[in-house]
């Protein structure tokens, strides 16, 4: 003991066991450390991968300038109103939700069990099978309104059959669908 105080009185030598014991501690500690860092740097480099790769679709992108000039600029916001909706332009307006065994084919006689036209029964025109929709023959029709095509023809309401979700439809009968097939030409 240098000056008899407890704060500064030298510790015992330390066995060699203790010793080995402490290196290993350092050791593993440096090594975790060392872990830590790649795992932290690895996470970094995709995030700043992602961010370049949203930069660049967003500098894909094209804001009309003014009529006048007739030139796009590219965006540099991705903050703007503009871009904000632009991101959903091109979104499909029903997503994607098809049964795993499709229920009906068409040509099954089908019933309407929910929506406008419940009750109905009618005929499978169509089947969209990307979106889980068919066509219903008379079932969910829309009013359109036709221009004119030609200066002699006259504009028309017309009403045309929209899809509908394959869960609002129920099989009545099954019908036996036969492939259209293509007039034979003779030569």
């Amino acid at each position: 003991v240098a000056c008899g105080h407890h704060s500064c009185a030298i510790p015992p030598p330390l066995s060699q066991q203790e010793a080995r014991a402490i290196d290993t501690m350092k050791t593993a500690t440096i090594a975790s450390l060392a872990l830590n860092i790649i795992l932290a740097t690895i996470v970094l480099v995709a995030l700043l991968g992602r961010n370049q790769e949203r930069e660049q679709n967003v500098g894909m992108m094209m804001v009309r300038a003014p009529a006048a000039t007739g030139l796009a600029a590219p965006c540099t916001d991705s903050r703007t109103a503009v871009n904000f909706h632009r991101r959903f332009k091109f979104q499909p307006r029903r997503k994607p939700d098809p049964p795993r065994k499709w229920p009906m084919k068409v040509g099954d006689k089908v019933k309407v069990i929910s929506g406008g036209d419940k009750g109905k029964e009618s005929e499978v025109t169509r089947v969209y099978r990307k979106t889980g929709y068919v066509l219903v023959k008379d079932v969910n029709l829309k009013t359109k309104h036709q221009r004119p095509q030609g200066e002699d023809e006259t504009g028309a309401i017309i009403q045309i059959e929209h899809p509908i979700h394959h869960s609002n439809v129920k099989v009545t009968e099954r019908g036996v669908y036969t492939k259209p097939v293509a007039a034979a030409t003779e030569e």
